[in-house]
């Protein structure tokens, strides 16, 4: 009788589990991987994060510090992409404040300390422009917007794009021989990092450690 038995028929489903549950002294972390790819993947990890030469980290810090980011900042997108950064786009509604002056004038008023930051910053430097965040303007002010963007920011925006989205994004700095792997986004929320994401940025910087 006991051969007629079905042991397994009657055993409830998380017993094969709890039987292959590591012992005492395991931390329950994931199964330490012996393959060949996985041994590949460690030795080229630790390759790229070896300390470079003083020379190569001279001169990583000195972008680093141009560009108001942090030396693993720069080095990560480096190894990510395999480009380095040179240019950074910020939306203008966190920029800036677009409005009407009494006399229909456009008048743009930065935002806090973003012009003292903007000014610091030693890259190109883009704006992506919502059509929603200034006012209606004619072809004549939208000709003439970046100048005026300008004399708020001493003349370190490069150009402006109009859109909201990663499309919109994208095509500002195509238009402007600007790769995207070597440009990220100034931002301040939740939208903005999906916006970079989108755009297949490198990454997003808080405005709030931005040069900091």
């Amino acid at each position: 009788m006991g051969d007629r038995f079905d042991r397994l028929g009657v055993r409830h489903a998380n017993v094969e589990a709890l039987l292959r549950r590591p012992g005492i002294g395991h931390n329950n972390g994931p199964t330490f991987d012996m393959s060949w790819g996985a041994w590949i993947w460690r030795r080229a990890a630790a390759k790229a994060w070896k300390a470079p030469s003083p020379e190569v980290a001279k001169m990583r810090l000195k972008r680093a510090a141009r560009l108001g980011l942090t030396y693993k900042e720069l080095t990560a997108a480096l190894m990510n992409t395999g480009s380095n950064l040179g240019a950074a786009v910020m939306p203008l509604s966190l920029a800036a404040r677009v409005r009407r002056g009494p006399k229909g004038e456009i008048i743009v008023e930065p935002r806090n300390s973003i012009a003292a930051l903007v000014g610091k910053f030693g890259g190109r430097f883009f704006l992506l422009g919502d059509i929603d965040a200034v006012p209606a303007l004619t072809e004549a002010e939208r000709a003439e917007f970046l100048s005026v963007v300008n004399r708020a920011f001493d003349g370190k925006v490069e150009a402006i794009g109009w859109g909201h989205d990663a499309a919109a994004l994208r095509a500002t700095l195509k238009a402007n021989n600007m790769p995207h792997q070597e440009t990220f986004m100034v931002g301040a929320s939740m939208g903005h990092q999906l916006l970079g994401d989108s755009a297949a940025l490198p990454f997003v910087k808080d405005i709030e450690s931005w040069f900091s």
